[in-house]
């Protein structure tokens, strides 16, 4: 046996997605052992490991500081993937203004606090009758939410406790949507697959919990090349990574990039689990 690779998951759903059960059997078949463990769960799950990759930790948004916590003292004492810095980067919406400064075309975005009056301001000045407002902390499609000025003050009381805490992104309606979101999937900076999520009519978030339709894809080479030079934009390389947008005129509208537990939906393209089984491997071996 090669060594013992832990895939972190959360304690609500403990067990592997169909997915990452595609990627744990193929570096079992590369004779590593694997084992799924909750991040919030019992620490020993964790001992002696030789990497640590996140995948399922979905919820952490709402034990932020627990979390952040728990991928410190991972990266201090096994290889955490992705690694800390990313986490870090990605653990907050505000990067979107960083890719923007980078020259990644994205939706018009800014972060405010989850008030009424502030995403006002926000619709007023852009001259916007409604936007996507999300907590600048958060994932799953948790407390998004398609606001109008109209009825702006009673949606805002409606969002979460964590938009509060955090803060909220307030970013332009990109009614491409409608066509469906493109999420693509990239292994160590390599384009690997890709699907489109279709939400259902009168629904503009694609999360699972909104009943869209997932269809696989082929999207044109610039635009699979337009996401690698997104990911290009970060602190360093990923070993995996999501990016969600939309295409405009042949260009890529980066609405999130997701390096931290992002479904990789490996089951749309099952020789991709062995395509990041290598990746994972070649990172992990590089520095034993």
């Amino acid at each position: 046996m090669a060594g013992t690779i832990v895939l972190a998951t959360a304690l609500e759903e403990p067990g592997l997605t169909p997915s990452d059960r595609l990627y744990a059997e193929a570096l079992e078949r590369r004779g590593w052992r694997v084992v799924a463990a909750p991040w919030n769960g019992p620490g020993e799950a964790f001992d002696g490991a030789d990497a640590v990759v996140l995948r399922s930790t979905w919820g952490y948004y709402r034990a932020l500081d627990q979390f952040r916590a728990w991928t410190e003292a991972m990266a201090t004492s096994t290889r955490l993937f992705n690694p800390i810095a990313l986490v870090r980067w990605n653990l907050r919406k505000d990067y979107v203004g960083k890719l923007a400064a980078a020259g990644i075309r994205v939706p018009r975005t800014h972060i405010v606090a989850c008030e009424a009056q502030a995403i006002e301001q926000v619709l007023a000045g852009a001259g916007w009758d409604q936007a996507v407002v999300k907590p600048a902390s958060g994932a799953s499609g948790y407390s998004v939410e398609l606001v109008k000025r109209a009825t702006l003050a009673q949606q805002v009381a409606g969002l979460s406790d964590e938009a509060r805490a955090a803060g909220v992104v307030v970013q332009e309606f990109l009614p491409e949507i409608a066509e469906g979101e493109l999420s693509m999937v990239y292994f160590d900076g390599a384009f690997s697959h890709a699907i489109r999520k279709r939400p259902p009519p009168g629904e503009f978030r694609s999360n699972s919990r909104y009943g869209p339709t997932r269809n696989a894809e082929t999207p044109p080479r610039e635009v699979t090349e337009q996401g690698a030079a997104c990911l290009a934009a970060l602190p360093e390389r990923p070993l995996y990574a999501r990016v969600d947008g939309v295409v405009r005129d042949g260009m890529l509208i980066v609405i999130e990039v997701e390096v931290l537990e992002p479904a990789l939906f490996m089951e749309f393209d099952p020789p991709s689990a062995e395509r990041f089984a290598e990746a994972t491997l070649r990172r992990l071996l590089a520095k034993c």
